[in-house]
């Protein structure tokens, strides 16, 4: 299901595959203060602030499908109210937590009227945001006051912010940890394009939450890595482009005939991929655990320089960016297993396929629809391509 919400996405609103890893990154940011059992606020004014009671609606209730109780909490339910316990607990649903910071009336207006209207979301975050809370701060132009001001508390309170902004991103942007800059600058236009952005939001969360087995994986416990995707910068340009091979360029299959020769699939969209970053001067390798001639083979084809056979990705790629002098938080690396996780939390950006591992998922920065072997590499250029 993961995999089909975010091709129907992408496929539907092509100019927002330009902020992408954005999207993807609160994506990220939102699926860990729910797992870790905080809330969302939610602030904008006029039509940003009916978007902000619009994303509420969609989190707090079913949005594209029912979220019955569990039977644990159905049983609860009939147990303390054996006359109505079980039609009550049938008419509920599973819930976000999300509040609507333009949502209270005579709040807002006091703090107009005692203070400064520009402070009314900030007093707000003030006295409910706590540590690991997200605060979604929506502006067009992205220098809303009085959303700016409640970006800055949120800080303050630890929590994670994600802007919802036009394409310049405006002041806002400085105190966002994730910024979404939709690609329009006329005000209707940011807003049409906040719609979709948040509807996907919406249904990635309740698909992870109340979804069945995607909710399973998604709360694998990952450890350090499971905060990846919302703590560290997109490299652009990036200095070098790494590749993983087997579950990579590969679906991770290998095929062996009766000879005991082996082969593999790949994919000519990747190919291609890799052909428009090297024409856009962007140095790439492959570094592979293992030794089949395959992969250098592949490589020579692709242009692209190979290291095979390495047990220790990450000590590897230490050795060779200082020889080269490259920041590591100027590299992107595309891993798919366990092996590649330490040199994932290593570089300053990390990509996963759709079939990655689940620990090589919440390690990376941006997890593609496209599985290996399938077009992932082919996602992986075309963002780092984008303008």
């Amino acid at each position: 299901m993961m995999t089909d919400l975010t091709s129907e996405f992408f496929g539907s609103f092509p100019a927002l595959s330009a902020c992408r890893h954005d999207i993807e990154a609160a994506f990220a940011a939102l699926h860990k203060a729910v797992q870790g059992g905080n809330k969302l606020l939610v602030c904008g004014n006029g039509g940003s602030a009916a978007d902000s009671e619009h994303i509420v609606g969609e989190l707090m209730k079913g949005f594209h499908d029912q979220r019955p109780l569990p039977a644990e909490e159905r049983q609860r339910f009939q147990d303390l109210f054996p006359q109505d316990g079980a039609e009550l607990a049938a008419s509920l649903q599973g819930a976000v937590p999300a509040i609507s910071l333009v949502s209270m009336t005579a709040l807002i207006t006091a703090i107009a009227n005692d203070v400064d209207a520009d402070y009314a979301f900030a007093q707000q975050v003030f006295g409910l945001g706590q540590d690991g809370d997200v605060l979604v701060a929506i502006s067009t132009s992205g220098n809303s006051a009085n959303v700016i001001h409640a970006a800055k508390v949120a800080k303050v309170r630890d929590m994670t912010v994600i802007a919802l902004t036009g394409e310049g991103g405006g002041k806002l942007r400085a105190f966002a940890d994730v910024c979404i800059r939709v690609p329009a600058g006329r005000v209707d236009q940011v807003q049409e394009l906040h719609l979709p952005v948040y509807h996907y939001l919406c249904a990635r969360l309740e698909e992870a939450f109340f979804g069945g087995p995607a909710a399973v994986l998604l709360s694998i416990d990952v450890g350090d890595h499971e905060n990846r995707l919302v703590t560290r910068a997109f490299p652009s340009p990036p200095a070098c482009v790494v590749f993983d091979f087997d579950g990579v360029f590969t679906d991770n299959k290998v095929y062996v005939d009766q000879n005991g020769t082996e082969s593999v699939v790949c994919d000519r969209r990747d190919g291609l991929g890799v052909e428009m970053l090297r024409r856009a001067g962007v140095p790439m390798m492959i570094l592979s655990k293992e030794r089949n001639p395959v992969v250098a083979e592949r490589g020579a084809k692709l242009k692209i320089d190979v290291e095979a056979g390495c047990d220790d990705k990450a000590a590897f790629l230490k050795t060779f960016l200082e020889d080269k002098e490259i920041e590591p938080a100027r590299v992107i690396y595309m891993g798919n297993d366990l092996n590649d996780v330490e040199a994932m939390a290593f570089v300053g950006y990390a990509a996963a396929p759709g079939d990655a591992h689940p620990v090589a998922k919440s390690a990376a920065d941006v997890v593609f629809p496209e599985t290996g072997g399938n077009g992932a590499v082919r996602a992986l250029c075309e963002m780092i391509l984008a303008p």
